[in-house]
């Protein structure tokens, strides 16, 4: 190469802190550019993309669940009055929209912002073992322009399995940035533990599952851990380095549990609950597990709690059986969703909350914990007597019915058989942001509400009507993000199509030592794959009882709309996996 050449990609050497850095123009400046560019135009699309409020009839415990907490919490009053669906569900989401209307941030801003972040976090995370920086801003590109969020179901409704997409990215990413640079000095680590928080603490309040992310975040814990303190003993050094570095594993999980037991604390003085939400903790959520618990012979994994199972909890439980009619009302009205018969999956929960409330119109959260309370005893203490039959097997969760072992082998084979189906992304293409779409209904009882969610949310909402009056603007942003997201899931198609011959391409090259420290790549990629799984199979037996009723096309309506979490790690592992191949001339050459 000339010199007059080499003049026109590479700026003059820069000196800083006594080191030499030599920018490359292509190498460096351009990706560098682009990377900016494109994040403006993503942020300002997404500012000008309409956000739709469903307050009508079916959102009770969904999304005008989450509107009614954000404007009590928007005016100070915390979860506002209680009700049967007050702490039906964590505050975190709505939290996040009352921070949006408190700070005047348009809620889609304040998503995509924290979609860049996160992105960037992942990106940097790599830089470690991705040194072309071209590399890493194509991986950054790719997280930030994801399809997922040009769908109405993660970005355009008021719903918060979109909102976990950003804070699941930085919550893997913190743990990978730290876990590469785990031999480095601690104030380098500092950052990375900052990441942590901020983005496992929202996660854990925004959906009760977040428990999910949790074993690919001990396992670095742990390996990190036990390395620095072989590495202190070894090298004969002195306790204080090891324990200050431990004590910053600890801090992201210590602030998790202090942020849901500050949570808590306020549901105590307010309601006099003690918990995060009365589904999956409290004296509810222990009944839900006794009812599901229950064996009367029958197999169908669908059934959660059937009218056999109830019948045999009441006639153990005499708290239980006060309530026998308005319960019994409830299955009614709730199974003619189903088969006009039984009550499916978890669904089931919200038909006995129903019961109870209309049995009790003036309760109290203090009355129906202490009510819970005594139906859970009198439910352990049949069974202890052998009242009533208990199922044995694996509990995925508190409140879901055990895993048998007949029935491992088919979970297992269900779990890969959805997972394949998902990467075929066809129920992402399907929901896709429309020119067209606005969900069309009456006005009427509801017109407030929206108009205060309108001050909360931006601009950009979108009241209902009874015709689609969508602006033009509107129309002509919602067609750009369709484009966009058929190229994203193009995109993404291809990525899926060729991870696995990745993978082998990537091990071979460790094999043959074309790959620097294969190892660290390989455990992590590793790590992310059996999260997806593990993840996708807890969705998977959650929703299985789908399929006794509806038909499979609903099972995987369903099974996708719970899918984010899957979607985001298997992107950050093709991204790892792509960028370790991208980068390997580079290394090689180094």
């Amino acid at each position: 190469m000339s010199a007059e050449k080499r003049a026109t990609t590479t700026t003059p050497p820069i000196r800083a802190k006594g080191r030499l850095f030599r920018v490359s123009l292509a190498g460096d400046v351009l990706p560098m550019v682009l990377a900016v560019a494109l994040t403006i135009v993503r942020i300002v699309l997404a500012y000008q993309t309409p956000v739709t409020v469903l307050l009508g009839a079916g959102t009770e415990a969904d999304d005008r669940l989450f509107a009614n907490a954000a404007l009590y919490l928007a005016a100070g009053k915390w979860l506002g009055p209680y009700g049967r669906y007050t702490l039906a569900k964590n505050p975190g989401y709505p939290m996040i929209i009352a921070l949006c209307g408190t700070t005047h941030i348009r809620y889609q801003l304040f998503f995509i912002g924290a979609q860049a972040i996160a992105c960037l976090a992942f990106a940097i995370a790599l830089r470690p073992r991705i040194r072309p920086r071209w590399v890493r801003v194509v991986v950054y590109l790719i997280l930030l322009y994801t399809p997922l969020l040009f769908t109405t179901t993660y970005f355009r409704r008021i719903y918060r399995d979109g909102m976990v997409i950003p804070f699941a990215i930085l919550s893997l990413s913190a743990y990978i940035g730290w876990y590469l640079r785990r031999k480095g000095p601690v104030r380098g680590q500092l950052p990375w533990s900052a990441a942590a928080v901020l983005g496992l603490v929202p996660l854990s309040l925004i959906k009760e599952n977040f428990t999910w992310v949790l074993p690919f975040v001990l396992v670095c814990s742990i390996v990190m851990a036990v390395g620095w303190l072989k590495g202190a003993r070894r090298e004969h050094q002195g306790a204080r380095g090891p324990i200050v570095r431990v004590a910053l594993l600890v801090l992201p999980l210590v602030l998790v549990w202090s942020a849901s037991e500050a949570v808590s604390r306020v549901n105590y003085e307010r309601y006099c609950f003690n918990g995060t939400n009365e589904r999956f903790t409290g004296s509810f959520a222990r009944v839900c597990s006794d009812l599901s618990g229950i064996d009367t012979g029958e197999k169908d994994e669908g059934l959660w709690v059937s009218r056999k199972a109830l019948e045999s909890a009441m006639g153990a439980s005499p708290t239980l059986a006060t309530i026998r009619e308005s319960v019994e009302g409830s299955w009614d009205e709730w199974d003619e969703s189903f088969d006009g018969h039984e009550v499916y999956g978890d669904l089931a929960y919200w038909a006995l909350r129903q019961g109870y409330y209309d049995a009790r119109k003036n309760a109290t959260a203090r009355t129906a914990s202490a009510f819970w309370s005594k139906v859970d005893a009198e439910l352990r203490k049949a069974e202890g007597t052998g009242n009533i039959g208990a199922k044995g097997g694996l509990r995925i969760s508190q409140v879901a019915p055990p895993v048998g072992t007949t029935d491992l082998l088919p979970w297992a084979r269900r779990t890969l058989d959805t997972s394949a189906t998902l990467l075929r992304l066809d129920a992402l293409q399907e929901h896709l942001i429309e020119p067209g779409w606005k969900p069309v209904s009456p006005p009427g009882m509801f017109a407030s509400g929206e108009v205060k969610m309108r001050v909360l949310l931006g601009g950009n909402t979108l009241a209902n009507g009874e015709v689609d009056d969508t602006s033009k603007k509107a129309a002509a942003v919602s067609a750009v993000d369709y484009h966009l997201g058929r190229v994203g899931i193009a995109a993404m198609r291809i990525m899926n199509l060729l991870l696995l011959p990745a993978i082998a391409a990537l091990v071979a090259m460790a094999v043959r030592g074309r790959v620097k420290q294969p190892v660290e790549s390989l455990l992590i990629a590793l790590g992310l794959a059996l999260t997806a799984l593990a993840y996708e199979a807890a969705t998977v037996w959650y929703v299985s009882y789908q399929l006794s009723v509806f038909s499979f096309d609903s099972y995987l309506l369903e099974v996708g709309k719970y899918s984010p979490e899957f979607y985001v790690v298997i992107s950050m592992l093709e991204c790892l996996i792509f960028a370790e191949l991208a980068g390997l001339e580079h290394k090689h050459a180094r």
